[in-house]
């Protein structure tokens, strides 16, 4: 689970225990029901989204001559799918920043502000990263800007449509 995400959880459950303090048993049972709930379909579509990550990965890796099995290793993946389409030198880099945000984020325990703004300020980076990634993937596969938007916004969903598509290989982009 995402350490900012479960932060914020920890945060919201003590300030709805402070806030049930004087509830009936039914309406802290009522409210502990419906966060355990919440908590349960976010797990389960996390679990979902990754999944289809990994088929859809595994699928395009092949369709690009490179072995599926690297898609199950997260920073692996990366640098393979950013050497598919662009240079895997920013794969590389893209997956380590994504792994100082959680590092960060786990080994933030007393909030810092400037540990703040450099996770801030790599969030920033991957986003960019992964958005010029995306339209490049697109390209590399013989498709256009809408469907690297597609990639961007809506990432599973394009990722199978890519890999169990017609849309073949094409090469790097760049090259």
């Amino acid at each position: 689970m995402n350490p900012l995400f479960a932060t914020a959880l920890a945060e919201e459950t003590a300030e709805l225990s402070q806030a049930l303090e004087g509830a009936t048993k039914e309406e802290a049972l009522a409210a502990g029901t419906i966060m355990g709930v919440s908590l349960g379909i976010i797990v389960t579509l996390t679990i979902v989204y990754y999944i289809l990550r990994v088929i859809a990965d595994w699928k395009i890796f092949t369709k690009a001559g490179r072995a599926g099995w690297k898609s199950l290793i997260p920073i692996l993946c990366d640098y393979e799918e950013y050497g598919i389409c662009w240079q895997s030198s920013i794969g590389l880099i893209y997956g380590i920043g994504t792994l100082a945000i959680q590092i960060i984020n786990y080994y933030n325990k007393a909030p810092a502000m400037w540990l703040n703004y450099v996770t801030l300020f790599i969030v920033i980076v991957c986003l960019v990263l992964n958005f010029k990634q995306s339209m490049k993937l697109s390209r590399s596969f013989g498709k256009g800007t809408g469907f690297g938007w597609g990639l961007f916004l809506l990432g599973p969903i394009f990722r199978l449509v890519l890999g169990f598509g017609s849309a073949q290989y094409a090469g790097n982009p760049d090259r």
